[in-house]
């Protein structure tokens, strides 16, 4: 994450919620309360041999009942049912009701650094304003339509929503002791947006988040879905420290080499191997190749991590994950095993 050559390339993969709960829970069943939540999330970054976890909720208090919530998360649209107009909204007049935080409220990120002791890189993660602003509208059309007819609003309703992030970052940062943030960026991808909207809309917010969560002193990094090849360089002048997913063909655009070397000196990279195609539905053989090719184009100069591009499904048998780490140990490190440089 700090451009550092390591000695053997870092591994550590975004697990879906189901996938940790199927294999990281006692019984396989929804985790009662929060507790139970990241003990199951830091039970599978051990299990996996990863080098880091990322908490899917890191500002809940201890004891909190979460399984009502977990199944609504995982089994319905998380969007929920809004009705807001659009054509009446005037966010500039909004007023903004953040809540204090404290210590106790990032129970979460305690006991996972309790669990896991001082060698795992433990993180958070918030959504960027933008991709708060599109779940507001009934529809992702709607948000589309929006952003073509009234930009001016639509960048004031994301304004609106920048303060709650940059909010919700530092406080995990401060109060949770998280050693980095994911942004998750879903909609930024050219499948929704041009490189034209991205520039003048994603970028702005993302820069002033990026360089809330440097001035914390943590680190931060973004996680776009999809096709991101055409905006790479835009992602990596906001600031951030690094880019999470690289989806590959056919899920999106980006050669890991290609990206290495367009974007490799200002960002980190992690990700690249294909979690559907290959991961889920791939061969064995398969697996092994995209590993491989993963170490040989991203290994070079440090800053990359081995990942899958986004999240590990929930029917993918552990096996699978525990070779990719087999083999990063085996040919991911500066030395191969007979001692030549790797």
């Amino acid at each position: 994450m700090r451009h550092q050559q390591p000695d053997r390339v870092p591994v550590w993969c975004l697990l879906s919620l189901e996938h940790i709960i199927r294999n990281g829970t006692p019984d396989g069943n929804y985790p009662v309360i929060i507790d139970d939540l990241v003990r199951a999330e830091c039970r599978m970054a051990q299990l996996y041999g990863f080098d880091g976890v990322i908490l899917y909720l890191p500002g809940i208090r201890e004891n909190t009942r979460i399984d009502t919530l977990l199944r609504g998360w995982i089994h319905t649209d998380p969007r929920g049912d809004p009705s807001h107009d659009f054509s009446a909204a005037d966010p500039e007049t909004w007023e903004q009701q953040r809540p204090d935080c404290e210590p106790a409220d990032f129970h979460s990120s305690r006991l996972a650094r309790e669990m896991l002791g001082p060698d795992y890189h433990i993180g958070g993660w918030t959504p960027d304003a933008f991709s708060r602003a599109v779940p507001w509208f009934p529809s992702m059309e709607d948000a589309m339509v929006a952003i073509a007819e009234d930009p001016a609003r639509f960048t004031a309703l994301v304004c609106f929503f920048e303060s709650q992030c940059i909010q919700a970052a530092s406080a995990q940062i401060r109060y949770g002791k998280a050693e980095s943030i994911q942004i998750s960026s879903p909609f930024a991808g050219s499948s929704f947006i041009s490189r034209e909207i991205y520039k003048n809309i994603v970028l702005p917010q993302l820069t002033r988040l990026a360089n809330a969560i440097r001035a914390e002193s943590a680190l931060s990094y973004v996680h776009t879905c999809g096709f991101l090849s055409d905006r790479l360089e835009l992602v990596a002048s906001s600031g951030v420290d690094g880019v999470e997913c690289l989806d590959p063909p056919p899920l999106g655009n980006v050669e890991l080499g290609e990206a290495k070397n367009r974007v490799g000196d200002k960002v980190f990279l992690k990700g690249n191997i294909d979690s559907v195609n290959v991961l889920l539905h791939g061969t064995d053989e398969d697996v092994d190749r995209a590993v491989m090719r993963c170490l040989k184009d991203g290994m070079p100069e440090g800053g990359y991590i081995l990942s899958t591009a986004c999240s590990v499904a929930p029917a993918v048998p552990p096996t699978r994950i525990h070779r990719i780490v087999e083999l990063a140990e085996r040919f991911g490190c500066r030395t191969s095993p007979n001692g030549d440089e790797a």
